[in-house]
């Protein structure tokens, strides 16, 4: 509505009543906060069409009323700007009443936050050869301008340490770079998408990068979890990506206690992810994706590199196969040392694997598709009209790639021993971003 509303056009959106504090953080956000909406009480997308219509005519006189009103622009309530002031009996009690504001105010993740001071900011900020005023980006998918400086108090309150301090850089650039604006649709949307951070190269050992048990908590998995938070906290207090606010999660996931994982390259028999982007083994590099789900498909006894592999592919139909209009499938596939060891011994490159998986990796069409009626639904993409004209059986019976191509399959190598595969649905493409241009 407000690229309408720039181009003359008078523009009015109907807002489902949970979405009033996201309207106006989009608002702000997008360019536009005296951008007019009325208000509905419930969502439409599985509304019975007898509400829809109802819902919509009682909001009629509303919406006629703000296409010939206007109103001041409107205030997002969020208060990120300037230095805040505690105090306490000693440090502790100070440190407490810091986290009881911050958190209250949503600028923080839930847990503990550690004390972004004037010192500990200088001394993060020495972790890296750029000026603390220097624009690292605009950050989705609220487009707020990320400095090093926000970046650094953002690391300090998550418990990164100065070295860090690149690695996180680095994925804030990267997510800028996500699909069309950084992603925004995705990362607003009420689907549980979220971003997953893997490192590649020297800096996995130089700073204790874990690529094997990565996913989860513990000692083994404390800088990939205070590194992965530093970018969270990032992500909501300069990309404004807060619940209820820019985040519209129906449920949610444990996914958003975003993690940076390294890939396991000593373990790999083919060449590390950031090689497949375009950069030398010896430069250290981070890739973004966005996922949308997590399986862990288990093998029980499969030798052979097709028996691997066609149990993986199996897998890799969980989820759902998109028919919209520029609707794209992937999958990130975390591959262990047992998995990728025979594939690799037994003469599979790793585009070959993929290929593999690709022409294995197909389901009943209409199963994958039960997500959304056909019938006279103005979002499925014309390639894929042909569907209206099948009985229900039909389309049961016919069998499809989940993916398109075999590009739409991304293959690292990650976990300790076992033959148990993370299979993610994935999408838009990943971004890679150098990580030592940003280094001291």
């Amino acid at each position: 509505m407000i690229e309408i509303e720039k181009t003359g056009v008078p523009a009015v959106p109907i807002v489902s009543g949970r979405f009033v504090e996201d309207a106006v953080a989009s608002s702000r956000a997008f360019g536009m906060p005296d951008l007019q909406w009325v208000v509905v009480p419930r969502i439409y997308r599985n509304l019975e069409h007898d509400l829809c219509r109802s819902q919509t005519a009682d909001a009629i006189d509303d919406l006629i009323a703000s296409l010939t009103s206007s109103i001041d622009a409107r205030e997002s309530g969020i208060d990120t700007a300037g230095a805040r002031n505690y105090e306490g009996e000693d440090r502790y009690d100070a440190v407490l009443a810091m986290n009881d504001d911050l958190i209250g105010e949503d600028l923080g993740d839930g847990l503990p936050l550690f004390p972004a001071t004037k010192e500990a900011v200088e001394a993060m900020l020495k972790g890296t050869n750029l000026a603390p005023d220097h624009v690292v980006c605009d950050m989705p998918p609220g487009f707020g301008i990320a400095t090093v400086e926000k970046i650094a108090i953002n690391s300090v309150m998550a418990g990164a340490k100065p070295e860090h301090l690149p690695v996180v850089i680095a994925a804030v650039k990267a997510i800028s770079k996500i699909g069309g604006q950084g992603g925004k649709s995705l990362l607003m949307s009420t689907s549980p998408q979220a971003p997953f951070l893997i490192v590649n190269g020297p800096v996995i050992d130089e700073l204790g990068f874990n690529g094997k048990s990565a996913i989860g908590p513990g000692r083994d998995n404390q800088v990939n979890t205070v590194v992965g938070r530093a970018f969270a906290m990032c992500f909501r207090n300069i990309g404004y990506w807060y619940p209820g606010k820019m985040d519209m999660d129906t449920i949610g996931t444990t996914r958003k206690f975003i993690q940076c994982i390294a890939e396991n390259e000593e373990m790999s028999p083919w060449d590390p992810f950031h090689v497949d982007q375009g950069f030398d083994r010896d430069e250290s590099a981070i890739s973004i994706f966005i996922t949308d789900g997590e399986l862990d498909q288990q093998d029980q006894g499969n030798t052979t590199a097709e028996g691997l592999l066609k149990n993986l592919a199996y897998g890799c139909v969980f989820g759902t196969k998109s028919i919209q209009e520029g609707g794209h499938t992937q999958r990130l596939i975390l591959m262990p040392p047992d998995v990728a060891g025979p594939v690799g011994k037994q003469e599979f490159t790793k585009q070959a694997a993929k290929e593999f998986i690709q022409k294995n990796a197909i389901h009943s069409l209409g199963k994958m598709i039960h997500y959304m009626p056909l019938e006279g639904e103005a979002r499925v993409a014309e390639r894929w009209k042909w569907l209206e004209n099948m009985t229900e059986e039909q389309r049961l019976e016919l069998n499809f790639p989940i993916l398109d191509s075999a590009d739409d399959c991304y293959i690292l190598v990650v976990g300790a021993d076992r033959a148990k595969t993370a299979i993610f649905p994935s999408g838009p493409s990943p971004v890679t971003e150098g990580i030592d241009q940003y280094r001291p």
